[in-house]
């Protein structure tokens, strides 16, 4: 990527000013999170059909810490967005697919698929 060039894909934009090493560690941690949130929301429905199908307490103590992970989630998003430069709408797009169970599966292989594309052409 020369000096003044500005690279704008549909996976974002980088500029070259940006530190690409931290574009790289951000994907790294939106991955990340993106699978731990889709198994979190997967031990959520478990726990969601023993309590209201089978009166069964035995993962109550799961909701707190799916929320927790949902939040640095919804961190590991911004994160990345912010250096990518996606919208607030696309933002809050990708948070709303943790909301369906193994969306975030999907969302993960998109965004790094596009990403990666990006940070290959701006010579990561």
């Amino acid at each position: 990527m020369s000096d003044t060039q500005v690279l704008t894909t549909p996976a974002g934009e980088l500029r070259p000013t940006d530190d690409l090493d931290k574009v790289v560690t951000a994907l790294k941690f939106f991955r990340i999170m993106a699978v731990i949130a889709g198994v979190a929301l997967l031990i959520l429905c478990v726990e969601l059909i023993l309590h209201y199908g089978f009166d069964n307490e035995a993962l109550a103590w799961w909701s707190p810490i799916h929320g927790v992970l949902f939040m640095a989630f919804m961190a590991s998003v911004f994160n990345l967005g912010t250096k990518l430069r996606w919208t607030a709408v696309r933002m809050v797009g990708y948070i709303c697919t943790a909301f369906v169970p193994v969306l975030s599966f999907w969302l993960e292989r998109k965004v790094n698929t596009g990403v990666s594309a990006l940070l290959h052409d701006a010579g990561a």
